[in-house]
């Protein structure tokens, strides 16, 4: 196998492929050189030990998981499943609100969240008066509800999902069925241009190992999407929690975390102000103007079907 020499080379800590060496891309639907390749350690907590490997795709440099895992093994206990609906996820959500509205939801419209988690975006959504919004996720205990599969709706909002399944082009074929025409889909997922898999420690958290399966590029998502005969009508080169509130922007959150065990358990934890990392004059900064300095890692593209 021509990628057996460099297999050593990962395991301790290598950082290329060699570029023969082929796999087959989701994204492609055939098989592409490996441009890239890299083992990236695990960003939450109990798996930290643990480094997966993760390629790109010389086709359409999307980013893939190499290897199959237990998915249900690490879904278990997932940090967020965790998490209340506390002052910092409102800001963020209403942030996120403000985006649908702009797309043209309505208080009347049938909503739902695929990939909710917890819920907390639903949950939100219904205390701002959108009384029809509900949520799915096969992973999440009490949001795994089938039926609501086999219903039409206004808008389907499917944040940071795609990269995490397996099939992310079939799953854009399953949300074209659930959206009723004229209705639009809002897709908040990372981009994998903005990734450097060479330098992968700075993306530990948007690479997210092992959940991230297929990261896809931002150009690749408008055109799978355009495939399917939807239209782009808003694209967004930052996440929805990027605000000018203090503290709520992902170049804060990648500092605080870092301040301490650089794992994306605290974003559900209480706020925590021990050690001498987050006491230097960059937590103040960065809370007060990280809106200003984010690194573009997380786009949302918002697309209409016909």
């Amino acid at each position: 196998m021509i990628f057996q020499a460099s297999q050593d080379r990962f395991d301790s800590g290598g950082e290329t492929a060699e570029p023969e060496e082929q796999r087959f891309c989701v994204v492609c639907a055939t098989r592409q050189k490996v441009l890239e390749a890299n083992r990236v350690r695990s960003n939450v907590r109990r798996f930290k030990h643990e480094s997966f490997l993760v390629w790109r795709c010389a086709g359409c440099r999307s980013l893939h998981a190499w290897d199959d895992v237990d998915l249900s093994r690490y879904y278990a206990g997932y940090p967020i499943f965790g998490a209340a609906l506390d002052w910092r996820l409102r800001v963020v959500y209403d942030n996120m609100l403000a985006r649908l509205r702009r797309a043209g939801l309505r208080s009347e419209h049938a909503l739902l969240d695929y990939g909710c988690g917890a819920g907390l975006l639903v949950q939100h959504l219904k205390n701002r008066g959108y009384a029809r919004a509900s949520g799915y996720d096969r992973f999440a205990q009490g949001m795994d509800r089938r039926e609501l599969l086999e219903d039409r709706y206004d808008a389907v909002v499917c944040q940071d999902v795609l990269e995490h399944v397996e099939d992310p082009i079939d799953l854009l074929a399953t949300i074209d069925r659930l959206v009723k025409s004229g209705g639009f889909v809002a897709l908040g997922t990372p981009d994998a241009d903005a990734l450097d898999l060479m330098n992968h420690g700075q993306d530990v958290h948007a690479l997210h190992q092992p959940y991230h399966r297929h990261i896809l590029t931002a150009d690749m998502l408008r055109a799978k999407g355009e495939a399917l005969g939807w239209t782009v009508e808003h694209h967004y080169s930052t996440m929805f929690n990027n605000t000018l509130f203090p503290t709520m922007n992902p170049r804060f959150v990648l500092h605080y975390v870092k301040s301490h065990d650089d794992v994306f358990d605290l974003v559900a934890e209480p706020i925590k102000l021990s050690g001498w990392k987050i006491w230097s004059p960059a937590t103040p900064f960065f809370a007060l103007f990280g809106y200003f300095l984010d690194r573009h890692t997380d786009i949302m593209v918002i697309f209409r079907k016909p």
